[in-house]
């Protein structure tokens, strides 16, 4: 609701960009409910669908807005949708693109996917161990893939 205001509000000023920010909050961060917000919007599971091209693009429009660059005509609502697939599908520390599988955006609905089958195939020893696996491995994905990129990998 407060983002379609805001959104709604700046568009209307003929997407002056010199003002604007792609790195600052939507949301007020200093408050549970602006975390949650921003949460709910950077790991949205539609963004699992989107293209790869699309992904590539909003990388470029994200990185050309905190030059100052935008193309001419760029819209609020653009830079603000390419900052949600960024930061969906880019890592924040290296900036690399994420597989899909170990991204925020996927764990929900994969993790939703293996318990199905944890739930269904339960009858014999085998099949648990493997689905306990499937499980073990999804989830160590999913931590490598968000790890703290910005510290070196301890060898010990």
């Amino acid at each position: 609701m407060f983002l379609k205001s805001a959104v709604s509000c700046v568009s209307r000023m003929e997407a002056d960009l010199s003002g604007f920010n792609i790195d600052a909050p939507l949301w007020d961060q200093s408050t549970f409910l602006g975390r949650v917000k921003h949460f709910f919007n950077i790991t949205d599971p539609r963004t699992v669908l989107v293209p790869e091209w699309e992904l590539d693009w909003a990388k470029v429009m994200v990185e050309k807005s905190r030059l100052g660059t935008a193309p001419p005509g760029t819209q609020v609502e653009q830079l603000l949708y390419a900052k949600k697939l960024y930061d969906s599908a880019f890592h924040p520390d290296t900036g690399e693109k994420m597989n899909v599988i170990g991204r925020m955006s996927f764990q929900v609905p994969g993790g939703m996917i293996i318990t199905g089958f944890m739930l269904q195939f339960y009858r014999t020893m085998p099949a648990v161990i493997f689905w306990q696996w499937v499980n073990q491995s999804f989830n160590a994905l999913v931590n490598y893939t968000n790890r703290n990129a910005a510290s070196p990998t301890s060898l010990r």
